[in-house]
């Protein structure tokens, strides 16, 4: 049993004469080509070692990365099959700006996705990824030295990562066509779509069926974690994970609603549940609790030792620590000059063009004081005069995940200069201009700080789930399911303000108390502020405030984007670099976003709805 990556290099084969050969993009295509056209499907299936390819083949296409970055089966430096997207979901927020214009996610800002503009690179590779898991669970019991132990793992492991892109598709579109089993030639390849609840419910039987398969010796199938040499393999905690976070989306109010956010007439249970049942929080409540039970079990936790400074860095910026539970790892070490690199900041090489990404005075906002009041930050168009001293106070995950005036980017930029002033010196120098910061600030969160003129390349860590999710999870279902944050699902221990608690305390915030919610007029408030700072730019709030059907509200998707401008107190001495005077900031509004109740969802590609089997989304 080899890891992902070190088998990775045998499916290139494969990936290009099996998969591509079998579909020229889309889903209606794929499935017109039986495979074993190119590949002899026998040989696949005529060794462990043969399988073991194939199976790397689907990893390969059926993993996804919230980074944006290429693996290394394709030479482009921007196609890939890990995520060929141009930037973070998070550009398209509250949360940051992506600085460059022709990123895809700016469609989302200026309200022009459409079916012939869409954004989802990856809509292609995941069916193709579901249409090898069916040969693999139509075939794998032929391969003569394969022990039975491992073919149930190997079913397990394809049945979750089939899971794993319907959850993705779900949380797009909606309901999807199911593709259970294998499809002959002369099959009806015009698949219509499911249902809403249909397609959720095939999301948890796969992952329920991987869950309780056991060996004769009755052990399970699915291996209890990723320990030894499993690194980047599926296990259990996975396929809890994403029971957990189907069923939480699947009770958000965009899904669990008799109304759909437009109506779609006859389809209106495509898009929805078509009714609305209580009963559904509290399902994701258990969902969430059970991700963390076996995580106790397994050893995986929150960071806390390594002090409130550097807790929350440490569990981004640390591959394989124990609070990842899963990660994606088709790639090696990738040079700083190519994605997702370049989309940080521009302090790292300008890195064929790309703009980097910067947070929000929207979002910034958010973040607590370090004693748990609210920052106040001046209004748009006046002046404050205490930058450096209002940064200094804000909650330290702030510190951890946001690049700001004068702090460290790397050994290479120990203070970083952001004020404007120092624009024309910056621009001539090789650290890249900073003239496109328009939210004062730079995403430093998923760019390690060893990334520097010494260390020239690295290896992403492309996160996809982490225990941390899973306490704000469960606060966010218990709460909405009993509406009291003393209240605690049967049979656990945490109540809704304790798993709260959980999380503020691992980065120094103090906890809040009974009867208490804080700086915030609701705990509802409390539990969505929470989720913002501790998941922020983790690709979790594009798909939040849309669930939560928020995303219209001014400054969230819609409305004024505001960022600050930095000057000098006192510029008299800005050419010898004296900065003793301090720092001003004036908040200003860079850009209008435009956002429509189409947008709640994504549109299918014209291509797609033109090949007749599926039902577009309302709205386009």
């Amino acid at each position: 049993m080899k890891t992902i990556r070190y088998i990775v290099k045998a499916a290139i084969l494969y990936g290009i004469l099996f998969v591509f050969s079998a579909c020229e993009a889309m889903m209606g295509d794929f499935l017109d080509k039986p495979p074993g056209v190119d590949v002899d499907e026998d040989v696949i299936f005529s060794s462990q070692l043969q399988t073991e390819t194939f199976l790397a083949t689907i990893y390969q296409f059926g993993i996804h990365s919230n980074l944006p970055y290429s693996n290394q089966l394709e030479g482009d430096y921007k196609e890939g099959y890990a995520n060929p997207s141009s930037a973070l979901e998070s550009t398209a927020t509250d949360e940051s700006e992506g600085c460059a214009a022709w990123y895809e996610m700016q469609r989302w800002n200026n309200g022009t996705i459409s079916a012939n503009a869409t954004e989802d690179a990856r809509f292609s590779y995941r069916f193709q990824a579901i249409r090898m898991i069916t040969v693999m669970l139509d075939r794998i019991d032929e391969v003569p030295d394969m022990s039975e132990e491992y073919k149930n793992q190997l079913i397990a492991e394809v049945k979750v990562i089939r899971a794993l892109n319907y959850l993705e598709m779900l949380k797009r579109y909606g309901g999807m066509p199911i593709i259970e089993y294998r499809l002959a030639v002369d099959d009806n390849l015009r698949i219509p779509r499911n249902t809403f609840e249909e397609t959720v419910s095939f999301i948890l039987k796969d992952c329920n069926d991987a869950l309780s398969a056991k060996n004769a010796n009755g052990d399970y199938s699915l291996p209890m974690d990723q320990s030894g040499n499993l690194k980047g393999r599926i296990h259990r905690g996975v396929a809890l994970a994403i029971k957990a976070k189907t069923l939480l989306y699947a009770a958000s109010p965009l899904f669990n609603t008799a109304t759909p956010f437009l109506d779609f007439g006859e389809n209106n249970k495509l898009i929805c549940y078509g009714d609305y049942k209580k009963e559904r929080w509290l399902d994701a409540a258990i969902a969430a609790k059970d991700v963390l039970v076996w995580a106790e079990e397994a050893g995986y936790h929150l960071i806390e030792d390594q002090g409130v400074d550097k807790n929350y860095r440490y569990a981004w910026e640390v591959y394989d620590n124990p609070e990842i539970i899963f990660a994606e790892k088709a790639n090696k070490n990738i040079g700083r000059w190519t994605w997702p690199w370049g989309n940080f900041c521009k302090f790292a090489p300008p890195n064929k063009g790309e703009g980097g990404t910067t947070p929000l005075l929207n979002f910034v906002s958010k973040y607590e004081n370090q004693d748990g009041t609210k920052a106040q930050w001046a209004p748009v168009g006046s002046t404050g005069y205490d930058l450096q001293e209002k940064i200094k106070g804000l909650d330290r995950r702030f510190h951890q995940s946001i690049l700001y005036n004068m702090a460290e980017w790397n050994e290479d930029v120990p203070e970083a200069p952001l004020y404007q002033e120092a624009i024309p010196s910056i621009e001539k120098s090789s650290s890249g201009a900073i003239s496109t910061c328009y939210g004062g600030f730079w995403l430093h969160k998923h760019c390690p700080y060893a990334i520097s003129d010494r260390i020239w390349s690295y290896q992403p860590n492309s996160t996809l789930f982490q225990v941390n999710e899973f306490y704000l999870h469960y606060a966010e279902a218990a709460y909405e399911y009993y509406e009291d944050p003393e209240k605690s699902v049967d049979g656990f221990a945490l109540t809704v303000r304790q798993a709260i608690n959980k999380i503020r305390v691992r980065s120094g915030q103090p906890e809040i108390t009974v009867g208490s919610t804080g700086a915030y007029d609701s705990f509802r408030e409390l539990i969505r502020n929470e989720r913002a700072i501790e998941l922020a730019f983790d690709n979790h709030r594009f798909w939040d405030i849309r669930r939560w059907m928020i995303a219209e509200q001014e400054g969230v998707m819609q409305g004024d984007m505001i960022g600050i401008k930095i000057n000098l107190i006192d510029p008299t001495n800005v050419e010898s670099g004296t900065i003793d005077g301090g720092f001003k900031y004036t908040p200003y509004v860079f850009e209008k976003r435009t956002f429509t109740k189409k947008m709640y969802l994504h549109p299918f590609s014209t291509d797609e709805v033109n090949k007749g089997y599926l039902v577009q989304n309302p709205g386009y």
